[in-house]
């Protein structure tokens, strides 16, 4: 849950500033089709508004990176829990006596489960007398 909490601020922040950075171009291209003299009290505002547009977006960009740190955190806090859940899985495997498996209906069957099947190739090769072999031509 907070990992798609974090994921939609982000998103939200991305929409906002993407919106003012769409109001920027259009002030820009305003300002420099009509361009003020520097007297002009329209220049000095125009400038003004857009430091705090610009203000505005490094904001949101720095949020973004601070979000986007706490989600790698987070994500790597629970990578560490995996990793140390499954260190104690393989080491409690390994410690633990060997159970016999669900489809072996004798503990020979279940050597031979694990040898993959050998002693079975085995006894049925000498009941048939012997490994054939192919004729020559």
């Amino acid at each position: 849950m907070e990992l798609q909490r974090q994921f939609t601020l982000m998103r939200e922040l991305d929409a906002l500033s993407q919106d003012i950075q769409e109001q920027m171009k259009k002030s820009t291209s305003e300002f420099i089709a009509n361009p003020p003299s520097k007297d002009d009290p329209q220049h000095t505002e125009y400038l003004r508004n857009f430091v705090q547009l610009f203000s505005t977006v490094l904001k949101h960009g720095e949020e973004k990176v601070a979000l986007a740190t706490q989600t790698y955190d987070l994500v790597d806090k629970h990578i560490r829990k995996l990793d140390d859940d499954l260190a104690r899985f393989e080491e409690r495997q390994l410690t633990m006596p060997r159970l016999p498996h669900a489809w072996a209906s004798s503990p020979r069957e279940e050597d031979e489960a694990a040898s993959g099947g050998a002693r079975k190739d085995d006894a049925r090769k000498q009941r048939r007398g012997g490994v054939r072999e192919s004729p020559q031509s």
